[in-house]
């Protein structure tokens, strides 16, 4: 991904081309639009014709479409998520985690770490309105030496405005106070790690809205297929 007054990719062709897929006001797309993004991302569809999937009759774009298109006002649950991207039958190797029994929140921060895309799926603690996708492209932390304590997931977010001079729009941060938060004891196990874990809050950030609590429903990690 490179920056600019817009985000853009560099793919097979010349130019970096503009990939960030906003979603509206009335639809609850989240999901098919970070799909889009990181098809667009991994260079598996172009932008322009995933822009256009709805009137698409053939390739990547139409099957997109074709089996994502009942979730488009309704929104889409992070099993059925799995199960529609990889129906599509693209070179993706998908790795899904779910919530604090999976220990998502680790496994996300371990594979940012690594520098792998990964789709979240998240909630309000607080309420049942708030149900959202996300891709998530980064960490922030501290490091002390060669120890990196990421506390910050980097976040583009359909819902936000397009990104201009950054590569994210939004963010997941461990709050001061709480549970899972920088000050408490350290909650964030690795992927490897066993034993009862407690559920691990986040304030979801954007410059659009005020910071709300959520927590991991999912994460999936999408890594291209090699083929022989």
């Amino acid at each position: 991904m490179q920056t600019g007054h817009v985000l853009t990719v560099q793919t097979k062709r010349q130019e970096p081309v503009r990939f960030f897929m906003q979603q509206s006001d009335l639809d609850g797309a989240c999901g098919v639009h970070i799909a889009a993004m990181i098809l667009a991302i991994l260079d598996l569809a172009k932008p322009s014709a995933l822009h256009e999937m709805s009137h698409r009759k053939s390739g990547v774009s139409a099957l997109v479409w074709h089996a994502f298109r009942h979730t488009y006002f309704a929104g889409v649950h992070p099993e059925e998520w799995v199960e529609l991207v990889d129906s599509l039958n693209l070179p993706l190797a998908l790795t899904a985690k779910y919530g604090v029994q999976d220990n998502a929140d680790g496994h996300a921060l371990d594979w940012l770490m690594r520098g792998d895309l990964v789709a979240l799926a998240f909630a309000s603690v607080k309420h049942t309105r708030t149900k959202h996708w996300a891709l998530a492209v980064g960490v922030e932390g501290a490091a002390v030496g060669k120890v990196q304590t990421p506390d910050t997931i980097l976040l583009l977010d359909p819902s936000a405005s397009e990104p201009s001079f950054a590569h994210h729009n939004a963010r997941l941060r461990l709050p001061l106070t709480g549970p899972g938060s920088r000050r408490a004891p350290p909650n964030l196990p690795k992927p490897s790690e066993d034993g009862k874990r407690k559920p691990v809050h986040w304030l979801y950030e954007a410059a659009e809205w005020n910071a709300e609590e959520v927590r991991l429903l999912a994460a999936v990690r999408l890594q291209l297929r090699l083929t022989a």
